[in-house]
């Protein structure tokens, strides 16, 4: 497949991403359906990246945390009309599976060592740092927060180690995915923990994780 593919397939999947934007101006509304074909359209992009690139096999390694992470969007899309606290958990645990499936993946590259594990420590503490001010109000589920970001940060920690050993192409793709997930994801605390949260979080952290997935999956083209 010619890469050039990439380029409307790429237009497109911003479009969708531009129409979820509008949609969540009214949340009463809903958005499940406009999150759900974004998820799908990373999963076209990874696809036809994978086809048009010379590393079939690392698709195949992406695909569980991919699917993973569509799973955990349509199930937060769910929870952010209902405000049902066992749909927040199961999307919780959704994408944290997806971040575990994401390391394993990388891991296949290269083994971790102790800058993935000291990255996980940092995103745990950070975390607990975090929720000691008094804007934010995690109760029961902090435990669960600090597991969620040691295993995005370590999935920078390992994606930039992969950046400096490798310093092939796609690692820098994987590293700005990564570094996008990562600003998502400490968007999702003032997002679901601040009482007093501004739409604009709702719009970027949407921005950085669609933005994310989108450069995680064009990496298979490298």
């Amino acid at each position: 497949m010619s890469p050039l593919v990439l380029i409307p397939l790429t237009a497109v999947y911003g479009a969708l991403l531009v129409r979820l934007l509008i949609r969540i101006r009214d949340e009463k509304l809903g958005y499940g359906k406009e999150k759900t074909l974004c998820s799908l359209g990373f999963l076209a992009l990874a696809a036809c990246s994978a086809l048009a690139g010379q590393r079939p096999l690392a698709f195949w390694q992406m695909l569980p945390a991919l699917l993973c992470c569509l799973a955990g969007d349509v199930i937060l899309a769910l929870y952010n009309r209902s405000r049902r606290i066992p749909l927040f958990m199961a999307g919780l645990l959704s994408f944290l599976a997806g971040h575990f499936l994401f390391l394993w993946g990388l891991s296949r590259v290269r083994p971790m060592d102790w800058t993935t594990a000291a990255a996980a420590l940092g995103g745990a503490v950070g975390v607990w740092a975090l929720s000691r001010l008094p804007v934010l109000e995690m109760g029961r589920t902090l435990p669960w927060t600090m597991i969620y970001g040691a295993a995005v940060s370590a999935l920078v920690g390992k994606a930039f180690r992969l950046m400096v050993s490798l310093g092939e192409p796609w690692c820098l793709w994987v590293l700005g995915g990564a570094a996008l997930f990562w600003v998502s994801d400490l968007l999702i605390l003032f997002l679901y923990f601040w009482p007093g949260r501004h739409p604009r979080i709702h719009a970027a952290n949407l921005l950085t994780y669609y933005g994310g997935m989108a450069l995680l999956a064009l990496s298979l083209a490298f």
